[in-house]
């Protein structure tokens, strides 16, 4: 008799994300999916969730086992990045044995319920064209990352915005291995969460599928990928390639360009209109760029003080 798993998909926010945490919520319902959604907190105001979606709730860390709060405390003490972002570890000690996790500048596009279809015998599912890039937001030295971890290690790289996993206690001891080994080379790794999700995948030999490569060739995810949402749609109908979902990572997306539509999907239309006016007037007066700037700044600073300690 085949076993049955429970499923479900962990989100991560806060006050100041609620807006594109709402939309993607309305996103996922609207693409057909039902799977229970879980809200962890990211710090700072709590987001208040709106009661109109069905089997959404707000958890809270201490909804989790002792131990699971101890490790994400144990990656936060090792790990200098911003705390709200080590809660997703907590979906490896929450009540699903296969998870979805999703970052909230992501807007669904299909039921990622038939995303979870692809586990199969793998320990984790992905879309992304990470490996692509040169893995260039992971290392500082990716030739030496895979010099040390061998041929195919760069080829694992990994958006950890967006996954799904069937859980294992053997992740969790394999990813404070790869904790000690980013400790061990801090001049190869940056040091943020997404590279120790790559450190881990490559170190503990997790078998691991990214929808994006051969044979299943999905499309890219990211946004900055396309022009606009008509770009989308060409993609979808012209090419016959899924887009999973849209992931508007690289800085935080304003809502004025022409590809960020799809982040006012959930609002009626005069609130809509609202949004975009103020999106458009904080593009034009600089604001959006003396934002996007400051940011750069603060990600420098963080990450020459780690390379110093």
């Amino acid at each position: 008799m085949e076993e049955t798993r429970s499923r479900g998909i962990y989100l991560v926010a806060n006050h100041i994300s609620s807006e594109h945490c709402h939309n993607l919520i309305y996103t996922i319902r609207q693409c057909g999916c039902r799977l229970p959604i879980r809200v962890l907190p990211y710090g700072g105001e709590p987001l208040a969730l709106k009661d109109n979606f069905e089997d959404v709730a707000l958890v809270r860390p201490e909804d989790f086992p002792a131990e699971g709060r101890e490790f994400v405390a144990e990656l936060g003490r090792r790990l200098a990045c911003s705390p709200g972002l080590l809660q997703r570890f907590l979906c490896w000690f929450g009540e699903f044995d296969e998870f979805l996790y999703s970052d909230n500048d992501i807007v669904a596009l299909m039921n990622w319920e038939e995303m979870f279809g692809y586990l199969g015998d793998y320990e984790l599912v992905h879309a992304d064209h990470e490996y692509r890039t040169g893995v260039v937001f992971n290392l500082w030295q990716p030739e030496r990352f895979e010099e040390l971890l061998g041929p195919g290690a760069l080829a694992m790289a990994i958006t950890a915005g967006h996954f799904l996993c069937r859980r294992s206690p053997r992740q969790v001891e394999d990813l404070l291995a790869g904790m000690s080994w980013m400790e061990a080379h801090p001049e190869v790794v940056k040091w943020h969460d997404q590279a120790l999700m790559h450190v881990t995948m490559v170190l503990g030999k997790w078998r691991a599928l990214n929808l994006c490569k051969p044979p299943h060739d999905w499309a890219s995810p990211w946004a900055g990928d396309y022009k606009n949402s008509f770009d989308v749609l060409r993609t979808l109908q012209a090419k016959h390639q899924p887009v999973s979902h849209l992931h508007y990572s690289g800085g935080t997306p304003s809502g004025a360009a022409p590809i960020q539509e799809l982040l006012y999907a959930n609002l009626p239309a005069g609130e809509r209109n609202q949004r975009l006016l103020r999106a458009l007037m904080s593009e034009a007066s600089g604001m959006n760029e003396a934002r996007r700037l400051l940011k750069r700044v603060r990600s420098k600073v963080k990450s020459i003080c780690k390379g110093k300690s």
